[in-house]
């Protein structure tokens, strides 16, 4: 009678195979992952900006988006400060720094300083992301844009480029833009094909 089952020949042969095709595939697969971990933290930067821009117009008054840094990595304190290089971000009505730890208003009227409505740790984006905040002219640094009662921006920082500090073959890099009219536009820098609706301006 005939035995059924495998060899250890055939066993050692699947598992060759398998382990060069994983092999093969490691490069790509990490590349995928940097580029993940690019584009969740700009639709987290996007997401914030819109968050803001809404906010605005619902309670009928001037909100501003805030790129801040803080001590911690895992959470916003009393130490934070605003800067252009902030991988965190906070939504309120006034100035945040230093406050950063102030519980969100929930209500319009509330006067609670700085008036919190969202704030968002920049480490859940993944670790080595990079965050640059510029001015129309793409090379003043800017930490802060604020939209009015219409959506309109009205502040300084207008372009978001979300990138690796050390950065490695594959890496995809993302730019934010803010419209003069309050527009937010997340785009590939890297296309140059002017018919690809994800090329920057």
């Amino acid at each position: 009678m005939k035995q059924r089952g495998f060899s250890i020949i055939e066993i050692a042969v699947v598992l060759v195979v398998l382990g060069v095709l994983m092999t093969s595939s490691m490069p790509s697969i990490s590349s995928w992952l940097r580029n993940t971990r690019l584009r969740n933290h700009a639709e987290a930067i996007q997401n914030g900006l819109q968050q803001a821009r809404n906010e605005a117009v619902r309670r009928n008054r001037a909100i501003g988006f805030h790129l801040v840094s803080s001590g911690s990595s895992t959470s916003l304190g009393s130490d934070c400060a605003l800067s252009s290089a902030g991988t965190s971000w906070v939504i309120s009505v006034r100035d945040p720094a230093g406050e950063c730890d102030t519980a969100p208003s929930t209500e319009p009227a509330s006067d609670t300083d700085p008036m919190i409505v969202n704030s968002h740790v920049g480490a859940d984006g993944g670790s080595g992301v990079r965050v640059g905040g510029l001015q129309a002219d793409g090379t003043t640094a800017a930490s802060s844009v604020t939209f009015d009662a219409f959506g309109r921006r009205t502040g300084e920082l207008s372009r978001i480029a979300v990138d690796y500090a050390s950065a490695q073959t594959g890496d995809r890099p993302l730019r934010i833009d803010i419209s003069a009219n309050g527009m937010v536009r997340m785009c590939d820098p890297g296309i140059e094909a002017e018919d690809d609706p994800r090329r920057c301006q």
